[in-house]
């Protein structure tokens, strides 16, 4: 079963990861061990044959000759205990052997005898009561023939006895050693932990009117501290969000609220005495005013709002951005001619874009609708386009209106946001202009900025992402359209 905390898990795979490597290290060192111990006893086996071998040549073995003692003891330095000597002519009859055999003989299969006569050595273990032994057949070979087998072996038990403590060993080492890198992984991810769990702590204490607080970032290892940076710029996110949120929700409050004390005065006022069809219908127009501004306000929220889910229908399509600035400034000229405000559009080069018919004018005609309304009477107004850089085109809507304070720059587009909120107001604004225009380029894969001086008017700039593909193109499907 897995743990289910990050402090278990982490004890677990370590100690699994360990455990592994010890398995490993303990089956490879004991192969090791007992391979080495193994060709120690063949290289002593074989060095002893040789030496018997030479003897043997120089006719030092006589048949029945028994007294291997000094030769042994020459050999090793020390007397020998466990060493076997005997020595077979071609036939496998026992010719010679050494005191420790009188009462038996090595065992030699045919198999072996018949590989040495060919002069091939043989290495065996073969059972014993006391310990097994292993047995080097060697061959005597005296001017291409085999004259004698020798056969010499030593004992096991040594060998044996040392596999075994170093298996013993293992066996315990292993599992100790393993509990106590266990036990220390469990401490040391204990304290390692220790300032996440303060850091869940602190976060659990945090609620929508506590979003100000903020975690230590001065604790724990630089991963901790990291983390921590990041709850605290989440919590500042999250207290911002909630602040707009709750700014959103009493500026949507107030702005259908204002209407609707209108449409309840101007009735309760109009019912009080009776009244002429014309005030009545100048009672009824004025309403009709502002439930179509309150329409307008329901209407704006739900675009922002399906926008902020990515639910809002853009369509993409080819669009001659000259031709629809061309029919703007036509309307917008219009308007400003109205107020009393000089309206300049030079035109510009054919320029396409991939946008959303409905929403580029939309965006357009806000940005021109805002410059009208906030320039005053004497005023100019100026639309222009062109190529920014390679595949962009910028669009400018200046004015030489009131202009922004610079502190405000940063904040109109945001929602219900207003320099002067009682003239926005009076004007007939609702405070989501610019953040629909803020939107709809965003959406289009363009941005939008605002250059402004207080007193000497301000430009809007749109740059949008021009369609790809080549003018001539573009100007055939003109045509045909």
């Amino acid at each position: 079963m897995t743990p289910r905390t990050l402090r278990g898990r982490l004890t677990l795979w370590y100690g699994g990861l360990l455990a592994s490597v010890l398995v490993l290290f303990g089956v490879g060192f004991y192969a090791a061990l007992a391979r080495n111990l193994y060709r120690g006893v063949d290289q002593k086996l074989l060095a002893l044959a040789e030496v018997v071998a030479e003897s043997s040549v120089r006719n030092f073995l006589r048949p029945g000759y028994t007294n291997f003692s000094r030769l042994l003891e020459e050999f090793f330095g020390v007397p020998a205990a466990g060493q076997f000597i005997q020595v077979l002519d071609p036939s496998g009859k026992v010719g010679a052997r050494s005191e420790n055999l009188l009462l038996r003989n090595l065992p030699v299969s045919r198999e072996t005898l018949h590989r040495a006569l060919h002069g091939e050595m043989v290495y065996e273990t073969v059972p014993d009561p006391g310990a097994p032994l292993r047995v080097l057949t060697y061959p005597v070979v005296v001017r291409g023939r085999v004259r004698n087998v020798v056969q010499v072996a030593t004992s096991l038990e040594a060998v044996m006895t040392t596999l075994r403590e170093v298996l013993l060993a293992l066996g315990v080492g292993i599992p100790v050693s393993l509990f106590l890198v266990l036990w220390g992984g469990w401490m040391v991810a204990a304290r390692a932990l220790r300032p996440l769990e303060g850091l869940i702590a602190a976060v659990r204490e945090v609620d929508a009117d506590q979003l100000g607080a903020r975690v230590l970032e001065a604790e724990g290892t630089e991963e901790v501290r990291e983390l921590a940076r990041s709850i605290n710029g989440l919590l500042r996110r999250l207290g911002d969000a909630f602040r707009r949120v709750r700014e959103f929700t009493a500026d949507a409050s107030h702005e259908l609220r204002t209407p609707l004390t209108v449409l309840r005065g101007e009735a309760e006022v109009a019912l009080r005495h009776p009244r002429s069809p014309e005030e009545y219908q100048r009672v009824l127009a004025s309403g009709l005013e502002e439930i179509h501004r309150m329409g307008r306000i329901v209407e704006d929220l739900l675009l922002l709002a399906k926008g902020d889910l990515g639910e809002a229908p853009v369509e993409r399509v080819p669009v001659a951005l000259d031709e629809v600035l061309e029919d703007l400034a036509g309307r917008a000229a219009a308007l400003a001619e109205a107020k009393g405000l000089a309206f300049h559009w030079a035109g510009g080069p054919p320029v396409w874009v991939e946008a959303d018919p409905l929403r580029l004018r939309q965006l357009l005609w806000n940005l021109l609708d805002n410059a009208i309304k906030y320039t005053p009477e004497g005023g100019q107004i100026f639309l222009s386009h062109a190529r920014s850089g390679p595949g962009w085109v910028r669009i400018a809507v200046k004015d030489t209106g009131i202009g922004i304070p610079p502190e405000h720059q940063e904040k109109i587009f945001e929602r219900f946001y207003r320099v002067d909120k009682h003239r926005s107001r009076a004007q007939g604004g609702s405070g989501l202009g610019l953040a629909i225009c803020r939107w709809i380029a965003k959406v289009h894969g363009g941005r939008i900025e605002v250059r402004s001086r207080p007193g000497r008017g301000s430009t809007f700039l749109v740059h949008l992402p021009e369609a790809k593909g080549n003018d001539e193109g573009w100007e055939a499907r003109r045509l045909e359209s």
